[in-house]
């Protein structure tokens, strides 16, 4: 990680969840990085503002200059802007495509012109879709959703900009990452925050949906070891624990670990027009044999673990 201090790094997307945990370590580690975001899902690097070295452009990456902008003069670019929950995806399919396809042309386009050293790509799990278990990296892939077929389209932008101008890049997958800041449109912030309103836990279905959820320090590492090592350039490489855990293990979960305080119990909804039933992904477990290879990393924070720093965060903001 050393190797980061003194580089200059641009996050789209770098106001989100992810994003602006990336932000942070990287001031941490002496990098200079510059973000470029629309707000549009929301602003999580306010408290960021004015650290040295940090610098925010207000653009999304639809717009050509903004981006040319933002990127140029950058040794690394991490591309995570994009299109984020199951809801409001199926909200603006074409939107979705027009940010996550053309925008990651636009971001590719302008990280060529400005010789950009390195160029990680934030992919999803969605790509695989009920793909065999576990999700390896050249299992056949089956995207269910619009969202999913444009990540698809943005990894193979990523190497074909490879192969015409010598643009290196990391394609990552990341596995249902959750931590501070994450808001309430997924699964454990909403559980914690519903258990902590003592409302009853709203569960799609039966409940017996399987993910591999990932702590976002575990992310975090692992993103920028892509970055400064070797062996990651050019692969796509999976994000995850390996580990497979049901949504009703979380409310277990969540219940459990504010003591039993709350009364409240897990109610089970059907699927409707907002989640429909065609495009979930029932069983997601990722095989992260590449991740341990090429970066000699294990994710450190157990599920409860992390739920448990999820849930001391919230009740100390």
């Amino acid at each position: 990680m050393e190797r980061l201090k003194g580089k200059k790094v641009v996050i789209t997307g770098g106001a989100g969840f992810i994003g602006s945990h990336l932000v942070e370590r990287l001031l941490g580690l002496g990098a200079e990085v510059t973000i470029i975001d629309n707000f549009m899902f929301g602003n999580k690097i306010e408290h960021l503002r004015g650290s040295k070295g940090f610098s925010v452009i207000e653009g999304d990456i639809r717009d050509v200059k903004a981006v040319s902008r933002a990127v140029n003069g950058r040794d690394i670019v991490l591309h995570l802007a994009a299109c984020v929950g199951v809801e409001e995806t199926q909200k603006m399919p074409l939107e979705v495509l027009d940010v996550e396809i053309q925008g990651t042309v636009n971001v590719l386009s302008s990280a060529v012109k400005s010789a950009v050293r390195r160029f990680v790509f934030g992919s999803s799990s969605e790509v695989y879709g009920n793909s065999l278990k576990p999700m390896q990296e050249d299992n056949p892939l089956s995207p269910r959703s619009t969202y999913a077929v444009a990540k698809l389209v943005g990894e193979e932008y990523c190497r074909a900009f490879y192969q015409k101008h010598g643009l290196e890049y990391t394609c990552l997958r990341y596995f249902n990452v959750y931590g501070p800041r994450q808001d309430e449109r997924f699964v454990i912030p909403r559980f914690v925050g519903q258990a902590l309103s003592r409302e009853p836990l709203t569960i799609y279905g039966d409940g017996s949906q399987t993910r591999d959820f990932t702590y976002i320090d575990d992310v975090v590492n692992m993103t920028l070891l892509t970055v400064t090592r070797p062996e990651a350039r050019c692969q796509t490489i999976n994000l995850g624990t390996g580990t497979m855990t049901t949504i009703n293990s979380i409310a277990s979960l969540v219940t459990n670990a504010l003591d039993g305080t709350n009364p409240a119990k897990a109610i089970h909804i059907d699927y409707d027009d907002k989640r429909p039933r065609c495009i979930e992904v029932f069983s997601r477990v990722a095989d992260i044999a590449r991740a341990r290879q090429l970066l000699q990393y294990e994710p450190e924070v157990s599920l409860p673990a992390g739920i448990g720093k999820y849930i001391n965060w919230r009740l100390g903001r």
